[in-house]
């Protein structure tokens, strides 16, 4: 579906309380949920199509899994760790890198046949980084590879095993999926599984592991988790899933580039290994306040943005495993602020929906923008020029939003080829730019 945006932004302070449920712990709560010998209710689940083909997938698994649509709750009926069941069906993850790396980490520990597949861009997503480990601690796994493409791709085919074994590994990247998939692997193996990266990335798998029981430690960048005999749902009541932050950050970034209206988004997740994006922002001159603070697994808050003026900065590369999703939305920060943004150390964008660094830079030239591409990143300098945009998405979601931030800041018509994939996290997200913007 091609898009033809048009419209400006309004000048009125707006609340915006239905940013959608976050995407990795919704994710995760089915997957907890499955595996747990107790029962599970999460409200604010996100019912977009990534998280859908998840729930889907434990379905044909096995698992009784109940949706409430109109109240965004779902509710599990665990199986407990070995009691889901061979599947009649291929499992398909549809878009999601998340579900496919982090179902992965659970099949290679079943005793039955599986095979996990997804649309066309999962098929060129590359699974070494899982396979790899995986298959050291005992997994059967095959995949797919290409000539000129030096990986293992989607679809993979697991074989059951009888037991796996835990493993010490040092993770070349830093990579909350890599490290999920082994995790959730390691409540099955004999032993310990530790896990070192190079550097933190978000621990969103750690924080509901440990919830539910799960025998795991952290120091460092260290996590540790050992052979697991039952996971427990300690919850009596619905568990409340903080608001996505990597959703927000379109609706952050377009409240700092208004030039009059105050925007306050309500119930964002504030994990600290997710919210790093409001650190850089502020780095960059940014006026935020963040309120009403409260917690149940996950913090979250109201984040208020005031218009602001922008400088860029050179990104630290620590913070880049923390703000890899919302470096699109930084990008188009950066084009309508003053001064030079250096990203590097970012390689993993180039293996996301799209090869994001490409797509980046496509789209800042086509606002008129001047960008440099690197290996690992990009170096971009303020300043749009009046233009015609004509966004190639790579049917990816985050790409597609950011065209349309760029396009209501800068007042300019957008030509983008493909909105549906927006559906896959952000199901909503023209409803809320309707309250922002006026045709």
């Amino acid at each position: 579906m091609a898009y033809l945006f048009s419209d400006s932004l309004i000048k009125t302070q707006v609340t915006i309380s239905t940013i959608p449920g976050d995407k990795s712990i919704s994710h995760r709560a089915i997957i907890l949920g499955a595996l747990a010998e107790n029962n599970s209710e999460f409200s604010n689940f996100l019912f977009a199509e990534d998280c859908l083909n998840t729930v889907q997938i434990f379905k044909k698994l096995g698992v009784s899994i109940d949706c409430n649509v109109k109240n965004k709750r779902v509710y599990i009926k665990g199986k407990g760790l070995n009691g889901l069941k061979v599947s009649k069906q291929h499992l398909d993850v549809g878009n999601s890198g998340t579900g496919i790396r982090l179902i992965t980490g659970v099949l290679a520990a079943q005793a039955f046949n599986s095979c996990i597949t997804g649309d066309e861009t999962i098929l060129v997503r590359p699974m070494a980084r899982i396979i790899d480990p995986l298959m050291s601690m005992g997994a059967q796994v095959s995949a797919q590879s290409y000539p000129n493409m030096q990986d293992k791709y989607p679809p993979l085919t697991i074989q059951g095993v009888d037991q796996l074994t835990g493993i010490n590994y040092k993770m070349p990247i830093a990579s909350a999926q890599v490290k999920s998939a082994i995790l959730l692997a390691g409540l099955y193996a004999n032993g310990s599984t530790t896990i070192i990266e190079p550097r933190p990335s978000r621990n969103h798998t750690e924080v509901m592991l440990k919830a539910y029981g799960a025998p795991i430690t952290t120091a460092d960048t260290s996590t540790t988790i050992k052979k697991t005999i039952a996971l427990r749902n300690p919850f009596s009541t619905s568990l409340v899933i903080p608001s996505d932050f990597s959703s927000a950050a379109f609706f952050i970034v377009l409240g700092l580039l208004q030039k009059e209206a105050k925007l306050t988004l309500t119930n964002i997740g504030m994990n600290p290994t997710r919210n790093t994006l409001l650190k850089v922002l502020k780095l960059m001159g940014a006026t935020i306040d963040i309120v009403n603070e409260t917690s149940t697994l996950e913090p979250y808050a109201d984040i208020v943005m005031h218009p602001s003026k922008l400088h860029n900065i050179t990104i630290d590369e620590s913070y880049i495993p923390f703000i890899i999703d919302e470096i699109p939305i930084l990008a188009v920060a950066g084009m309508f602020a003053a001064g030079t943004m250096v990203v590097t150390g970012a390689k993993e964008l180039r293996f996301k929906e799209s090869d994001r660094i490409e797509k980046i830079v496509h789209l800042v030239t086509q606002f008129g923008g001047t960008i440099t591409q690197k290996a690992d990143g990009f170096i971009l300098e303020g300043g749009t020029k009046k233009a015609s945009p004509h966004i190639l998405s790579g049917k990816d979601h985050r790409i597609s939003m950011s065209a349309v931030i760029a396009s209501l800041v800068s007042e300019t018509p957008v030509f983008i080829d493909d909105v549906d994939c927006i559906k896959t996290s952000f199901p909503n997200f023209f409803d809320l730019i309707k309250l922002v913007a006026a045709p």
